[in-house]
C-alpha cells in the first residue's frame, strides 16, 4: 500500500514522463502549428469525483479515487489519498502547487514539439509530443487527448491529458514494471 500510495503522489504531481503505453492510436495529428491552451486539458469545467484503475504489467492491480474541485474561476483543486494539488490559471502559464511545496510551472499555450512545458526543480524536461482526436487506453476510449512526455533524473513518463478532463492516464516504464494509470470514470459533484 506505501508502494501505491507513492506511485499515486508521484503520478499525480507531474513527475513523469513518456515511453509508451497499452494504447490504440486510431487518430494522432503532429501538427506543429495547432496551439491548444493547456488550462482546458489539465482541468475540468466542473467538480468532479473521477475513478482510476492502476494497471501493472498490463494486469490491474487496485483503483483510486480523486476529486477534482472548481474553487473559483481560474483555480482548481484535485484531491487524492489526502494529497491536494491546486492548479492556478495565469495569463501565459498554469502555477501548479503540490502538497509538498514544489512548484510546478506550465506553460499555458503549447504546440506538438514543444519542449520545457513543465519546470520545476525535480523535472529535466518535459515535452508536448502528440494530440489524439481518439485515443484507447486499455479499454476505455478518450477523444481529444495531448500526449505529454516529462523525463526526471530517475524516470520517464507520459501524461494524457483529455479536453475538458483534466488527467486520463499516465504511464510509466519502470523497466520490468510498466505502471498505467487510467480514468474509467467520473461523477459530476
Amino acid at each position: 500500500m506505501k508502494q501505491l500510495k507513492l506511485i499515486i503522489l508521484v503520478a499525480l504531481v507531474f513527475f513523469l514522463g513518456g515511453c509508451g503505453t497499452n494504447t490504440e492510436d486510431t487518430n494522432s495529428v503532429h501538427d506543429s502549428s495547432t496551439v491548444y491552451d493547456l488550462w482546458e486539458y489539465m482541468t475540468p469545467s466542473n467538480s468532479y469525483e473521477i475513478e482510476y484503475d492502476i494497471y501493472e504489467n498490463g494486469n490491474r492491480v487496485d483503483y483510486f479515487f480523486e476529486t477534482s474541485r472548481i474553487i473559483e474561476s481560474g483555480v482548481v483543486e484535485r484531491e487524492s489519498s489526502g494529497e491536494v494539488t491546486t492548479l492556478v490559471l495565469n495569463e501565459n502559464s498554469i502555477k501548479v502547487e503540490e502538497s509538498d511545496g514544489e512548484i510546478v510551472q506550465v506553460q499555458r499555450y503549447v504546440k506538438s514539439g514543444d519542449i520545457n512545458v513543465f519546470q520545476a526543480p525535480s523535472i529535466q524536461s518535459c515535452s508536448v509530443e502528440t494530440f489524439y482526436r481518439t485515443i484507447t487506453i486499455q479499454t476505455v476510449e478518450f477523444y481529444n487527448v495531448i500526449q505529454i512526455n516529462c523525463q526526471t533524473k530517475s524516470s520517464s513518463s507520459a501524461l494524457y491529458y483529455g479536453y475538458d478532463e483534466g488527467i486520463v492516464s499516465i504511464y510509466r516504464d519502470e523497466g520490468d514494471k510498466k505502471i498505467e494509470i487510467v480514468k474509467v470514470g467520473e461523477q459530476r459533484l
